[in-house]
């Protein structure tokens, strides 16, 4: 799709800051290497099994509900990986249920091992940058164009994600699954980083790895989509949805504003 806001050229988008003045990047697979999952998921699995003292193979069955493989690190549905954090519990509930536990406990605990997970697991161990981002942050900034992330994670953790990557002081806001009602493709995300900045979507660009990102950009009105190739979707799925597809945020850069 053409696009104003920004054009193509030998497979790199160049972004117009006279058109766009915020750019809100999705989080995994975007950013970060969606990998770095696998590790959190195994531990929420492992918990949970010495927690209702569970057999290997059921804490196999929880692994695979959360898109994961017991086995190795591999990621069996990437669908499922990069559900938001309450669908996920959810999925694990509804698992530990199968089981025969009692619904109230399993919702406790599976909420109460999830936030546990997060505090001891160390994301600069785990998380892998998927580029330049801070260069990439620093293109922006330098022609005023302000920074977000948009993420069906939770605000908290991609705070510290956006910390062990060295950007978080570069990044105006930040919207978790925990901070609107309606997650992706709805608009929430979008319209909740606008107003707290200030900007309108149609002066907004979303950059993200999945058709929802797109959808949501489309259903905010935003003035320009971007879609990378580094995690959840491929091109065929994409391109009717985005203004432009490129590999990785590293194709991507910020136009120098003409001096009158």
């Amino acid at each position: 799709m053409a696009n104003k806001a920004a054009h193509l050229q030998n497979g790199t988008v160049y972004i117009d800051p006279s058109q766009i003045k915020l750019i809100i990047f999705d989080k995994d697979g975007t950013l970060s290497d969606l990998n770095m999952w696998i590790e959190i998921i195994k531990q929420r699995a492992r918990l949970l099994g010495e927690h209702f003292e569970l057999p290997a193979e059921k804490v196999d069955d929880i692994i695979r509900a959360m898109g994961a493989d017991p086995y190795s690190t591999n990621i069996l549905d990437v669908a499922i990986l990069t559900d938001s954090r309450p669908t996920t519990e959810k999925k694990v509930i509804n698992k530990l249920i199968e089981f025969g536990l009692e619904i109230d406990e399993a919702h406790k605990t599976t909420h109460r091992i999830f936030g546990e997970v997060d505090s001891i697991v160390d994301l600069r161990k785990i998380a892998t940058p998927l580029g330049n981002i801070r260069g990439l942050f620093e293109n922006a900034l330098e022609q005023n164009i302000k920074i977000a992330v948009a993420t069906s994670d939770l605000a908290v953790r991609c705070e510290k994600i956006l910390e062990a990557f060295d950007v978080l002081d570069q990044v105006h806001a930040i919207s978790g699954a925990d901070s609107i009602t309606n997650d992706k493709p709805a608009p929430d995300m979008v319209h909740y980083v606008c107003d707290t900045l200030n900007i309108k979507p149609e002066h907004t660009a979303v950059v993200g790895d999945s058709t929802l990102d797109m959808e949501m950009a489309k259903n905010a009105g935003c003035g320009l989509s971007i879609a990378v190739l580094s995690g959840k979707d491929g091109a065929e799925l994409l391109e009717p949805f985005a203004d432009f597809v490129v590999q990785s945020i590293d194709n991507i850069k910020i136009m120098e504003k003409c001096n009158d």
